[in-house]
């Protein structure tokens, strides 16, 4: 991925949860949060995984589509359970974040399949970009 798509992502998605916490967006426009939810750990598994090939990383979470997305739902699941305990802790500090069990459990699940997407497009992406084979990373690419 182009580093200039790298960054655009990165800063929509800051701008969007930002935007949504100082002007208070999340609940009262109609599927921002969702969004916001999914979107998230979409960019940031994508990311990290190109990051981490790019630098030489090896590809033993991502060998496969299959493996690549439960890595992704993992770290997807992680992530969007450590956000809603912050969100926990800031509703305890009194700031209006609204995190009743059902918006959070949505929320979580949104999180995973935004990192199950993420790892399924970063996989594709990375396989094609090094020339890997789909079903055996260790292979190179037929076609």
């Amino acid at each position: 991925m182009p580093r200039t798509w790298v960054v655009a992502l990165i800063v929509v998605c800051i701008v969007l949860n930002g935007a949504g916490f100082l002007w208070h967006l999340f609940e009262p426009i109609p599927l921002y949060d969702e969004i916001a939810h999914l979107l998230t750990p979409l960019v940031l598994v994508a990311v990290v995984a190109e990051v981490i090939y790019r630098n030489g990383g090896d590809d033993e979470f991502f060998d496969t589509p299959r493996h690549a997305i439960v890595t992704g739902s993992v770290i997807g699941l992680l992530g969007a359970a450590g956000w809603e305990g912050v969100e926990v802790v800031l509703s305890a500090m009194g700031v209006a974040i609204s995190n009743t069990l059902a918006d959070s459990l949505f929320d979580v699940f949104l999180g995973v399949v935004g990192g199950a997407a993420g790892a399924y497009i970063a996989d594709h992406f990375l396989d094609r970009l090094f020339g890997r084979s789909r079903t055996d990373s260790n292979r190179p690419r037929v076609r």
